[in-house]
């Protein structure tokens, strides 16, 4: 549908007719052509001409509303992981499924495991199950959609990820069910669960609590034993006095030297036991030198205080000290980081020694206090008048400085408004904004949260008050607050790690799961710390038999260097990161943990694939009959097909043929005035 309208009142429009028709009376009044009908049709030519050159000068805009179709969305996922391996009856029935359903339905299809992929498979060998980043996607790429149902072929096992039914999805979208796997118990001793600390402090203490499940094992006797690399630490023996036992063992393990280690737990199997890849896993743990220490300062006391203080004090890393600004006389040199809650309009005698440390600064601000912004990073200010604004979040799509979950960024569009200062805001070229401010439905270019990595040292700025708001609505089941101390604590981290300064530096994770790519980013600056990569970068990674790989890296356009290495085995690896054949060198050392490794021969969870189902208003099939599965996908209230109407409105002047239109008229009666004598 076509149409024109304009923003002035209708008479307008008229007038520009009667000019029109005035102009072309005037002109044609005296003209005398042989024909009357010819004069005629100049004349409405003309009339045509002008009248439409005036009605362009009103801004007229067009509109064209197009409706389109949207079918309903199904989407099929299968289990490709080595537990549901011996059940391959899968494959053939999802595609007959497909089949099926692509008359009614448009059919999305994904396999799953350790990773996401399109379509089905018959290599059903991945090494775990991550359930719960299937929802993500189906939630990042289907929500909003036309979405009917989800049809999920499972085991029920998982051992990466959350609980699917813990996730936001698990009850607004219809999980179709289809069960697959052994739900017969047998005689099994295996370790489900290991609790410890990932980062520990030399000279500590740390406790190590395993988790054990028996089935069909009463009266045998296991022994549980810890292991440090290859070193016997501690030994329990327990019996097992009932059909199906739980028991929690507490292990204790003292952290005597710096670095990474590698700690196996290993129970014993007993007779007749089925498999026994489950009875050992292995956890690693990082010893550090010392803690963090970060000071808090504020003005007055906020809500906002206990907010990020809560996130602080769940990291057994950070030794916090809290302190009103006035009262603060020490120095800041032993901290290293400072959080400063600027939220009321003082004096800013206090504030020099902060500006003037090297110390990381995290800023938060409110419309009271810009003044204390200004002050401390210039580069960053806000030209206002201390008014203020109600603003949500909107995440930006380009931050680089850390990553941010996917969990994380959909809990970012649907939070209470902020209080922001209203006014002009300047930004660092050095910085980079991890959320927009968003006032209403509008999307602006003003910074909410910022990160910097200047000379001088790291900052960063919220520009807002009311974040214990934010806190208080992240309450997904028993993840409280997970993604609030997700968003902070990576602040945290990025302002206490300290830069590099060096001139050769190397990039990489330090710990990795076995099976992923290990990536390494390398930069070389000259000496006028330019980025340049002309000479050859290499690296040399040793394993601990002294099997030594060598690599070298590639060039990327931006003057720094990468290396992808995949394929290496668990356990610990040094390298050595060459310049130029060792004009520069760069030590280091990593660790490839292991999997967690799904076993063949395991009990299927039926019961979470039921309650998955009910949950969300759908169905659990008791086997594939695929009739049965399409009947009840077709007779889903949710199968409709939705009409998307939308409206494109732009101004009649950037219309072509219009101009086409004009041209033609005006060159129509110019050839004919012409022809018949009359210019």
């Amino acid at each position: 549908m076509f149409s024109i309208t304009t923003e002035l009142p209708i008479y307008y429009s008229v007038l520009c007719i009667l000019l029109g028709v005035i102009y072309a009376y005037f002109l044609y009044r005296k003209n005398r052509f042989f024909s009357k009908k010819l004069t005629t049709v100049l004349f409405v030519f003309r009339a045509l001409v002008v009248s439409v050159l005036f009605f362009l000068l009103l801004n007229p805009l067009s509109s064209v509303t197009e409706t389109i179709e949207e079918r309903p969305i199904i989407i099929l996922s299968q289990d490709a992981s080595v537990s549901t391996s011996l059940d391959s009856s899968d494959y053939q029935n999802l595609i007959n499924l497909k089949n099926k359903l692509s008359s009614d339905f448009d059919v999305i299809t994904y396999n799953y495991s350790d990773q996401i992929n399109e379509g089905f498979t018959t290599d059903k060998t991945g090494s775990s199950t991550n359930i719960s980043q299937l929802l993500d996607e189906i939630d990042l790429k289907y929500s909003g959609r036309n979405l009917t149902g989800v049809v999920l072929s499972w085991d029920g096992l998982y051992n990466q990820g959350s609980n699917p039914l813990s996730h936001k999805i698990a009850k607004s979208i219809p999980f179709y069910t289809i069960p697959l796997g052994d739900t017969s118990v047998l005689k099994d001793v295996r370790i489900s669960e290991i609790q410890h600390n990932e980062i520990s402090f030399l000279g500590n203490t740390a406790p190590v609590k395993v988790n054990i499940q028996t089935e069909k094992c009463k009266g045998e006797y296991i022994t549980i034993k810890l292991f440090s690399e290859e070193k016997l630490i501690e030994s329990k023996k327990l019996k097992i006095t009932s059909n199906s036992e739980f028991f929690k063992t507490d292990f204790t393990i003292k952290n005597s030297s710096l670095g990474l280690h590698k700690y196996k737990v290993v129970v014993s199997s007993v007779s007749n036991e089925k498999s026994i890849e489950n009875n050992s896993r292995s956890f690693y743990v990082e010893v550090l030198d010392s803690k963090y220490n970060i000071l808090i300062l504020y003005d007055a006391i906020h809500p906002d205080i206990s907010a990020i203080k809560s996130v602080l004090d769940k990291n057994k890393n950070y030794e916090i000290e809290k302190e009103k600004i006035s009262n603060f006389n020490s120095n800041y040199d032993k901290y290293n980081l400072v959080i400063y809650f600027a939220f009321s309009d003082n004096k800013l005698e206090k504030l020099e020694k902060i500006k003037s440390s090297d110390v990381s600064l995290l800023l938060l601000v409110g419309p009271n206090s810009v003044s204390k912004l200004n002050y401390l990073y210039p580069s960053g200010k806000v030209d206002g008048k201390n008014k203020s604004q109600e603003v949500t979040a909107s995440y930006n799509a380009d931050f680089s400085k850390f990553n941010v979950s996917t969990n994380l960024q959909n809990y970012l569009t649907d939070l209470p408004p902020l209080l922001a200062p209203f006014g002009t805001y300047n930004q660092s070229l050095t910085s980079e904004i991890v959320l927009y401010q968003k006032i209403g439905l509008y999307n602006t270019e003003k910074p909410l949260i910022i990160v910097d990595n200047n000379s001088e040292k790291k900052y960063s700025v919220v520009y807002s008050e009311g974040l214990w708001k934010w806190k208080i609505n992240d309450r997904n089941n028993n993840n409280l607050h997970q993604n609030f101390d997700e968003l902070f604590s990576k602040i945290a981290q990025f302002l206490l790690i300290k830069e590099d300064k060096s001139r050769f530096r190397i990039n990489y994770d330090k710990k990795i799961i076995q099976g992923k790519e290990m990536n390494f980013f390398a930069e070389y600056y000259n000496e006028n710390y330019e980025l340049n990569n002309d000479k050859e970068v290499s690296l040399h990674i040793k394993n601990k038999d002294g099997v030594i790989y060598d690599y070298v890296f590639s060039k990327n356009t931006n003057s720094s260097y990468f290396l992808i290495v995949s394929s290496l085995s668990e356990g610990s690896y040094s390298f050595i990161a060459k310049y130029n054949n060792s004009e520069q060198i760069v030590k280091g050392e990593f660790t490839i943990l292991p999997k967690q490794i799904e076993s063949k021969i395991s009990t299927a969870n039926h019961q979470i694939l039921y309650q998955l189902s009910t949950e969300s208003n759908a169905y659990m099939f008791d086997k594939f009959n695929t009739d049965q599965i399409v009947e009840t996908l077709k007779n889903n209230p949710l199968n409709k097909t939705l009409l998307h109407t939308s409206e494109k409105v732009k101004s009649v002047i950037n219309i072509k043929w219009i101009l086409i239109l004009i041209l033609l008229f005006i060159l129509i009666e110019m050839v004919v005035r012409r022809y018949n004598g009359t210019y």
